[in-house]
C-alpha cells in the first residue's frame, strides 16, 4: 500500500530535494507546501514516486493557528488521493536516518496504529498555551525588526491581563503533547479531516497549538491506536529552538536508533 508523506516547507530547498530523493519509491507520494512568503519556488523533482506540489499556499506563522490549518490542508488533500497506508506530516528540514525501504518496513509493521513521539508537559505548560488567549501572533517571529517587537509587546501585555483577571478557556479539556510531526493512519486522518471546522474553531486562539491538537483530538476516539514511538524523530534542542545540524552531521546520525532527524541546513 502507498504512503502520503506531507512535507511543510519555506527555506532550505536543498534539504528538501535530498529528502524526497532519500524518499523516493513506487510506494510514495509526496504533498508538498511551500509557503506563501515565498516568492521563487523551487524546482523539485523524484523519479519514482508522485510529486504533488500545492497551488494553493498559505501564510504559515509560527506559533499560530496556521501551523495546524496547514497540516489539516495537507490531510485533506491526500485523502483525495487514498487511501494510504499512513498519512506522514513532516517538514522540508527532515532528512531519513534508515534507507526507504527499511521505514516501509517499519511502517508495514504497524498498519492500524498512528504514531507519534509523547512529551512530558513542564508544570503549566497547557493552561498556558493552549487556555489562554494568544494573539497578536502574526508578527510574532516573522517581518521587520520593528513589527516583531511591537507584536511581543502587545502579545505579552495581553497574557498579563488575563492572568491578573484569571481569563482562561477550555477548562475542562485534557491536552496530550506530542510533536506535531507524525504518522496517521487512514482513519485517524479521516477523523480529523472530519473535524476540521470544530478544531481550527477550538485551536484558534492557541500558541503552539499544533503540538498538542492532533493526538488530543483523536484519543477522543477509542477505536484510533496511537503509539507513542520516541525513535520517530532525532532532534536537538538549545534552549527553546531546535538545534540545526549541518550535512556533516547526517553520518554519526545514520548510526542511533532514530528514524528521521531535524533539522537541516545545507
Amino acid at each position: 500500500m502507498r504512503h502520503a508523506w506531507l512535507i511543510i516547507a519555506h527555506n532550505e530547498f536543498a534539504v528538501l530535494q535530498r529528502l524526497l530523493a532519500a524518499l523516493d519509491n513506487a510506494r510514495n507520494d509526496f504533498y508538498v507546501h511551500i509557503d506563501r512568503k515565498v516568492s521563487q519556488l523551487p524546482e523539485l523533482r523524484v523519479e519514482e514516486g508522485r510529486l504533488y506540489l500545492l497551488k494553493d499556499r498559505m501564510d504559515v506563522r509560527w506559533g499560530s493557528v496556521s501551523q495546524i490549518a496547514v497540516e489539516l490542508f495537507l490531510l485533506e488533500t491526500a485523502l483525495k488521493n487514498g487511501p494510504y497506508a499512513h498519512y506522514h506530516i513532516i517538514s522540508g528540514v527532515h532528512l531519513p536516518l534508515k534507507p526507504v525501504e527499511e521505514l516501509l518496513a517499519f511502517y508495514d509493521a504497524h498498519p492500524d496504529e498512528t504514531l507519534a513521539r509523547f512529551w512530558p508537559q513542564e508544570a503549566g505548560e497547557a493552561d498556558f498555551k493552549m487556555r489562554r488567549y494568544h494573539f497578536p501572533l502574526r508578527h510574532y517571529k516573522c517581518g521587520s525588526a520593528l513589527q516583531r517587537r511591537v507584536c511581543q509587546l502587545a502579545w505579552q501585555w495581553v497574557i498579563k491581563v488575563q492572568k491578573v483577571f484569571g481569563i482562561r478557556h477550555l477548562r475542562g479539556e485534557h491536552f496530550v503533547k506530542t510533536d506535531n510531526w507524525l504518522s496517521l493512519t487512514e482513519a485517524a486522518c479521516r477523523y480529523l479531516v472530519e473535524h476540521k471546522s470544530g478544531i481550527l474553531k477550538k485551536y484558534r486562539w492557541s500558541f503552539c497549538g499544533d503540538e498538542f491538537f492532533a493526538v488530543t483530538e483523536l484519543s477522543k476516539c477509542p477505536e484510533l491506536r496511537i503509539l507513542d514511538c520516541p525513535e520517530l524523530l532525532y532532534l536537538e534542542f538549545q534552549g527553546d529552538t531546535p538545534r540545526t545540524f549541518s550535512m556533516e552531521a547526517l553520518p554519526a546520525l545514520q548510526e542511533t536508533r532514530f528514524l528521521f532527524a531535524r533539522k537541516f541546513k545545507a
